[in-house]
């Protein structure tokens, strides 16, 4: 597998464009004599030297942090939920909200993320209902999240009370978060709103390819077996290849209907893809299709040199906890021993149904109920 994108690059190009956009605002508003922008700018900076401390102590230094941290959680809130407001209000379906490590799963449950690298400070997960005019309805629900956090900022500004450390730091976060989501950059696994906005708008096929991808998790969601997802969002979905995370994804879903289809060539071809562009991927797909590889090898290609190969390369913790324990009972299958497959199952079945995530847990258990269905039914299994 190719090793994960640096961070280092990422927050590189971060920082450059930041840096970039704030020094043409300072460049605008210091030689413009449009006289709003020159009131705005003046408007501004009285608020911000209002609110900054006069003198920096242990006890300054310490209540800037906790206020950093806290203005961050608030702003980070404030986008996603706009998210979900708006998604839900143009026909998109909740599914699920992150913010920092606090995450809400659909209906109602609570948990700590565990995960990492993933490129973003939260998320926000809605599968479209409708397919009318849906690339319009995506376009308002990224906008929503941007959007917002500039208009948290202009509200601050009108509440008549005293602003002190606190709104300094949120407006400061609220700018950056509105403004670099607007932008079109990618961090790691993760497009921005942005980025997201002017691929609909421009490019025809990875918009094309987005939204198919959107509409094959939700029939997912929906409880369409793998092998019956719509082929023409298949097709559409792994119409093109780019260095993007969506290659990655795309042929993830087409790799998954392929094996429960047994067609294993094409299964082959969409796991090969995936495999390549894995350095676009987030830890917890990477740590996914390595657990495919190592379930490819040992039940359609009985390599079980191959299958061993793979298990080794999954680290000893992942994101979910059942990886390791998927890939056993292959290998344990590919040697005839079903009823150590079977019990492997078992312990897997028990650690997806702690999963938070509702449609990852039922589909999970949907797939892994198939499989113990499929051993149990085996002659070799009836003569024990």
């Amino acid at each position: 597998m190719p090793k994960m994108e640096s961070k280092a690059a990422a927050t590189g190009i971060f920082l450059v464009v930041w840096f970039g956009l704030v020094l043409l605002v300072t460049t605008v508003f210091t030689f413009s004599r449009a006289p709003f922008i020159r009131s705005a700018a003046l408007w501004m900076g009285a608020v911000m030297r209002q609110m900054s401390p006069q003198q920096w102590t242990g006890v300054t230094a310490v209540l800037f942090v906790f206020f950093l941290l806290a203005a961050s959680f608030v702003a980070v809130a404030i986008h996603e939920l706009a998210h979900v407001l708006a998604g839900v209000a143009v026909g998109f379906r909740f599914n699920s909200l992150r913010i920092a490590r606090l995450q809400f799963d659909r209906p109602f449950r609570i948990s700590l993320y565990r995960g990492r690298g993933t490129g973003a400070g939260g998320w926000a997960s809605l599968f479209p209902v409708r397919q009318d005019g849906l690339a319009w309805r995506a376009i308002v629900m990224l906008l929503a999240g941007p959007i917002s956090n500039l208009v948290s900022i202009l509200l601050l500004g009108l509440l008549p009370y005293s602003k002190g450390m606190f709104s300094a730091t949120f407006i400061y976060i609220s700018l950056l978060l509105g403004v670099m989501n607007l932008v079109p950059l990618r961090s790691r696994a993760v497009i921005s709103d942005g980025g997201r906005i002017l691929m609909l708008l421009q490019n025809r096929q990875r918009g094309e390819r987005w939204l198919a991808m959107l509409k094959l998790v939700e029939e997912l969601r929906q409880g369409v077996p793998q092998e019956k997802l719509s082929p023409e969002f298949l097709a559409k979905a792994v119409a093109i290849q780019d260095r993007s995370p969506d290659t990655f994804t795309a042929h993830a879903l087409a790799y998954t209907a392929a094996f429960w289809q047994h067609k294993d060539d094409d299964a082959a071809r969409a796991l090969e893809t995936c495999l390549r562009y894995s350095g676009l991927a987030a830890p917890s797909q990477r740590h996914g299709i390595i657990t495919d590889a190592a379930v490819f090898q040992a039940r359609r290609r009985r390599r079980i040199d191959l299958a061993e190969q793979w298990l080794a390369d999954l680290p000893p913790k992942t994101e979910y906890p059942w990886m390791r324990p998927r890939c056993e009972a292959a290998i344990l299958e590919a040697r005839g021993d079903l009823a150590g497959a079977l019990k492997k199952l078992d312990e897997m079945e028990k650690l997806v149904v702690a999963a938070p995530s509702q449609w990852v847990r039922e589909i999970t258990l949907r797939n892994l109920r198939r499989w113990k269905f499929e051993l149990q039914a085996s002659p070799q299994t009836a003569q024990k």
